[in-house]
């Protein structure tokens, strides 16, 4: 028996939801009864990694009869990019890598000027601060859309208006995965949250800002009620927001056999209890990947499993992300999704394990998706994961770029005179090593020596002049 499940607990755990929770006008229709595996449907939330049809975690979704809701409004696939957070409905094939979308949803996370910015001293990543929501962006991980004049890590200002998708995560920090510049003819904001202090006047506070919805249009909503969930569209000007348009954002959803989502975990207070993307997750019986994760709160997450009454019953939980990173060149690629790199001649390859979750990007033309049958020995790859029992690394990205410099981040395992083990491979320190560290307790290397020697887990990342060389360039401390 399917149960309609109103899902007004999404963007509980984070202050706003994603798209789970709505996707205009509250209209439930875009999000039920779509036919499938079981009858009920195959859903899935994440990133968009690719095109030629469209990737979503890991699955090629065919779209040639896929109708599409962009923002509320009818679309087309044109109007998606890489690194927008959707949700597909449709039908998952049996090989659990194809299958075909009869609906996808886009709607973004937020969109208002840039305040705070900060660069990191390394330019790779910054924070600033939209509508006083904390924004994290990565210059590896977050597509930055090159339409309306382009944007960058180096060339964001404050004041500009951008829009962005992404996964919140257990502080409300938005974690981007997509940030597009708006022209200044598209200068309204957009911000979802719960309405409190309503009064009669039709004024009320989002997010600890003031609005004014004395004029605005209503969709999906009567009138406007106090702890109701909404998005609000209309403009700022630094302290208040007049809006023209307040969207009900509450969203009704069917059961689903096979549901699946990305994002990070917040509210967690045991493997049964804790949520993704607002969605209650129990995971007491699923199969986690690697074996050894430890579920907590900002762990970046990919769940699959059952919806049953509005809980998303895990068979499966995966890691994305992952703290071992390795740029290097291809030195072996074979079957079996398996390949090897080698980031010092005459060490120890890596090797690296991908599956279906793996996320390929192609640096290179920034436009065809690609699979690990496109990369070839002497290619120069980032792969981020996670090291399996086996020492060899699960990749959730793998990502092909132009050659730069050779880096591995991991745990360091010993630390012996000038020599530091990382993943089983020897590197060298000498004088002009640089080291950086944001941790008053590690201010040199003889402090990181004396730690390791302690007993201490100390994930780290190092950099290399060339793959000729096992001498470190510059080591810096991952918090």
């Amino acid at each position: 028996m399917k149960l309609n499940t109103k899902l007004t607990a999404l963007a509980a755990a984070v202050s706003l939801a994603t798209l789970l929770t709505a996707c205009g006008s509250g209209d439930s229709s875009s999000g039920t009864d779509t036919a499938g595996i079981g009858g009920s449907g195959f859903t899935s939330s994440g990133t968009i990694t690719g095109f030629g049809s469209v990737f979503v975690n890991g699955v090629k979704f065919e779209t040639t009869s896929t109708t599409f809701d962009i923002e509320g409004m009818a679309g087309t696939q044109d109007d998606l990019a890489i690194g927008m957070v959707v949700q597909v409905d449709g039908i998952l094939n049996p090989d659990g890598v194809t299958g075909t979308a009869t609906h996808i949803i886009f709607d973004d996370e937020l969109q208002g000027p840039v305040d705070n910015f900060v660069l990191a001293p390394d330019t790779l990543t910054a924070t600033f601060d939209v509508l006083g929501i904390p924004v994290n962006i990565d210059s590896n991980t977050t597509y930055f859309d090159p339409d309306n004049g382009g944007i960058d890590i180096k060339t964001i200002r404050n004041g500009n208006m951008v829009e962005l998708s992404g996964f919140f995560n257990n502080t409300g920090t938005l974690i981007a995965s997509r940030i597009e510049n708006k022209t200044e003819t598209d200068e309204n904001i957009e911000l979802k949250g719960y309405i409190t202090n309503l009064t009669t006047s039709k004024t009320f506070t989002l997010k600890g800002i003031p609005v004014n919805a004395s004029t605005a249009s209503l969709e999906g909503l009567n009138e406007l009620t106090e702890g109701a969930f909404v998005e609000v569209e209309g403009s700022f000007d630094g302290t208040t927001i007049t809006a023209f348009k307040v969207e009900s954002e509450e969203f009704e959803y069917n059961d689903r056999d096979e549901f699946e989502i990305e994002g990070f975990v917040t509210h967690f207070t045991s493997h049964s209890n804790f949520k993704v993307n607002g969605i209650p997750v129990d995971a007491s019986r699923a199969e986690l990947e690697p074996r050894t994760m430890q579920i907590a709160n900002n762990l970046q997450v990919e769940v699959e499993g059952r919806l049953i009454n509005g809980i998303l019953i895990a068979e499966e939980v995966k890691m994305r992300g992952g703290d071992v990173e390795v740029s290097a060149y291809i030195t072996v690629d074979f079957a079996n999704n398996r390949f090897e790199v080698t980031p010092v001649t005459g060490q120890p390859s890596l090797v690296i394990q991908t599956g279906p979750e793996t996320q390929f990007k192609d640096d290179l033309s920034n436009h065809n998706p690609i699979r690990i049958s496109d990369l070839r020995e002497g290619d120069f790859v980032e792969v981020e994961g996670f090291l399996n029992d086996d020492g060899s690394i699960f990749a959730s990205e793998v990502e092909l770029s132009d050659p730069d410099d050779t880096e591995v981040q991991g745990v360091i395992s010993s630390f012996t005179g000038t020599t530091i083990t990382i993943l089983g491979i020897e590197f060298e320190t000498n004088n002009a090593t640089q080291f950086e560290s944001d941790d008053n307790s590690i201010t040199s290397l003889d402090d990181l020596r004396s730690q390791v020697a302690n007993g201490a887990t100390i994930l780290v990342e190092i950099e290399l002049s060339n793959s000729s060389t096992n001498i470190i360039r510059k080591i810096e401390i991952e918090d």
